[in-house]
């Protein structure tokens, strides 16, 4: 099972290549329901909904990680269970 992620780690661990074409494809379709807005024959009901599924689809596919045995790995070596040690706690002021 894989360790869970962080919203930094999702954001900054590398996505997989199919994923990334969907990222793409969602922001052309928001980028086409946007020109279709300036449009005056189309109906507004119908950009609104291609902009709105367009964007949730490009960014859900942002959180796809792509998980190799490096990236396990790192992503495993420290848990959500452990304690940090003394050097790693911030000690406050005797100001």
């Amino acid at each position: 099972m894989h360790p869970k992620l962080t919203l930094w780690q999702r954001i900054i661990s590398d996505t997989p290549a199919f994923i990334k074409k969907i990222q793409i494809f969602g922001v052309g379709l928001a980028g086409l329901g946007g020109t279709l807005a300036t449009i005056h024959g189309i109906p507004i009901g119908l950009n609104t909904s291609l902009i709105s599924s367009a964007s949730a689809v490009a960014d859900i596919a942002q959180f796809a990680v792509k998980m190799d045995e490096t990236n396990s790995n790192e992503l495993c070596s420290k848990s959500d269970n452990d304690k940090p040690s003394p050097s790693e706690t911030i000690q406050p002021s005797s100001n």
